[in-house]
This record gives structure tokens, C-alpha cells and sequence, in this order.
């Protein structure tokens, strides 16, 4: 059960990776948003591979490496356009559902039969995600204000169905689905190359190799130019180092157990990104609250919804599947 500590790292920084993404670089277009963190996590990258060295690795691994670059560059692009176009909190725990798409992925391409007990999580880790995005709040996903206060929204039907409006309305929601079964597909390649090399060895490797080819393509078709890059040097450090240290550990879960068992925890990324967004949009109105000379301590609270049910069925998949690995 170690891995799944790393896992849960894993989570809090992918979420964080978004939140920072959208901060630092949301008035961007997608290209240069990606090209920030990804040219600032070259360094420490290259730096880690003349540390380890490299060692003889099979065919295996090259091939799953060469396949999960182009995986990977379409994963990064759509997720940065899709943090563009909607808040986190209605993007980010739509990839609650890749755990599903790794289970299938993983069997037909490694041959891993899932137990039926992590099966299970993995479906509760999915329903979780589905509530998650199914609250009744004005701030939430629905968007449709508070399901107490109209009849029609508080009905079991509207509220299952709202994750399906919000894909209807936002374009960022639809799109981060997308994302969801690139990065099922790419965990299970990244599995592929923890299995033949060490996960600091497979990592940096395949961001040696990601990073150049992932900024040419930027410069070539996305109107990226170096001095671009260089723009906001602090923003950018701080980016490529959350890019580097979540990749880094992402790398040493996926080496301790399977990918479906990994990215089931991982994908509490949701949760930590509904915190994340809940936490900016506290501090964005406890500033206009004090600029504006009222009290914060008195603000009435925010009127409950279906997060934190949400939530416990995730957290309840994510042990289950912990308890079945």
C-alpha cells in the first residue's frame, strides 16, 4: 500500500499544475500557456538524466516512450485550452472518469485483468466525480443556483443530468473529457516504461525527449518565439517546477503498482482542484470585501451542495481500490 502515497502526492500537484496554469498563464493563448512549464522543466529534467545516466533499456521501452509523446502533447494542449475556456472546478474532475478508460486500456494492452474489488473503486471513483460535478450551487457546475431554491432543480433527474448540461455548455468540460482518455491511454504506456526502466530514469527520458519536440512544435505551428519564453521567468520557474515534480512522482506510483490502481487515487486531482478554485474565489472576495470597508467575519455561508458527497465517494473508491491492490 506505499503507492499510495506517491499517488496521492501525485494528485494534489496535478491539481495545483492546473490552478498554477490558469493563474500564471489563463490570458494566454493554449500554445504559449503550455510552452511556460514545459520549457522550464527541461533543466531539471536534463539535470536528473546526467545524474542517473543512461542505462541499456529494450526496444519495449522506446516504443511505448515514442508513442506517448505525441499522446502526451495532444493531452497537454487540449488540457490547457480547456483550463482556458472554463474555470478548474468545471474542468479538472472531469478526468475523474480516465481510471475507467485505464482499466480497459490496461487489459487490452498489457494484459492486466482487474480485480473485481478494484473494479468497483474504480466505478465509485467515477459516480463520485459525476456528483462532484452534479452540484446545486451558483458557483458550481450546474450553474443553475441553489437546488433548494427551485423545486425543479432539487429533483433527482435534473440533478443527475447537470454534469450532461455542462457539457453541453462548456466547451472546457467537453474538451477535458477528451483529455481523459489521452491520459488513460498514456498512463498505461508510462506503465509500460516503468516496467524496463527505473521511474526517474523513464521519466526523464521521456521528457528529454517530449520537451524539445513539444516546444518545435509550438514555435512551428503555434506562433511560439523563444523570447516568448522568457516573458515571465518567475511565473515559468515556478510552473516547470510543480510540472516537474508531479511528473517525477507520477512516474515512481506508476512503478509500484498498476496504472488503473495508480490513476484511481491520482484522479482525486478533482477534489483538490474544486479546493483549489474554492480557495481563490474566497480570497478574490475577502480582498473586494476589505477594499470595499465590510466586515469578511460576518459573510453569510456559502449554501451547501453535492461536493462533499461527491467527494466521500471518491475517497471511498480511491481506498477501495488501495485495500484491493
Amino acid at each position: 500500500m506505499f503507492w499510495m502515497f506517491p499517488a496521492l502526492l501525485a494528485a494534489l500537484l496535478a491539481a495545483l499544475d492546473a490552478a498554477l496554469l490558469r493563474r500564471f498563464a489563463g490570458d494566454l493563448p493554449p500554445a504559449r500557456m503550455v510552452a511556460y512549464p514545459v520549457f522550464w522543466s527541461m533543466p531539471p529534467f536534463l539535470a536528473l538524466l546526467a545524474a542517473r545516466g543512461l542505462p541499456d533499456l529494450p526496444p519495449s521501452f522506446w516504443t511505448a516512450t515514442l508513442a506517448a509523446v505525441p499522446v502526451n502533447m495532444a493531452g497537454h494542449l487540449l488540457t490547457a485550452w480547456a483550463v482556458r475556456l472554463s474555470p478548474v472546478s468545471r474542468t479538472v474532475p472531469y478526468l475523474c472518469f480516465s481510471p475507467a478508460f485505464v482499466v480497459l486500456n490496461e487489459y487490452l494492452l498489457l494484459g492486466v485483468t482487474p480485480r473485481p474489488a478494484g473494479v468497483a473503486g474504480v466505478l465509485l471513483v467515477v459516480a463520485g466525480s459525476w456528483v462532484l460535478n452534479a452540484d446545486g450551487s451558483g458557483g458550481g457546475i450546474g450553474g443553475g443556483g441553489n437546488g433548494a431554491a427551485n423545486g425543479s432543480d432539487a429533483t433527482l433527474w435534473v440533478r443527475v443530468l447537470r454534469p450532461f448540461r455542462t457539457l453541453a455548455a462548456e466547451r472546457g468540460s467537453l474538451i477535458m473529457l477528451g483529455v481523459a482518455l489521452l491520459w488513460s491511454l498514456g498512463s498505461v504506456l508510462n506503465r509500460q516504461m516503468v516496467l524496463h526502466a527505473p521511474p526517474a530514469v523513464a521519466g526523464a527520458v521521456f521528457f528529454a525527449i517530449y520537451g524539445p519536440v513539444m516546444l518545435a512544435a509550438l514555435m512551428l505551428f503555434g506562433g511560439v518565439r523563444p523570447r516568448m519564453l522568457f516573458d515571465r521567468p518567475l511565473r515559468g520557474m515556478t510552473m516547470g517546477a510543480v510540472l516537474f515534480l508531479a511528473s517525477y512522482v507520477h512516474f515512481t506510483a506508476m512503478s509500484l503498482t498498476t496504472a488503473a490502481n495508480m490513476i484511481a487515487v491520482k484522479r482525486l486531482d478533482g477534489v483538490f482542484a474544486v479546493l483549489f478554485d474554492r480557495l481563490a474565489a474566497r480570497v478574490r472576495g475577502a480582498g473586494r470585501d476589505v477594499a470595499a470597508g465590510t466586515q469578511v467575519g460576518g459573510a453569510a455561508r456559502p449554501p451547501r451542495d453535492g461536493r462533499l458527497p461527491g467527494a466521500a465517494l471518491m475517497a471511498a473508491g480511491a481506498a477501495l481500490v488501495v485495500l484491493a491492490s
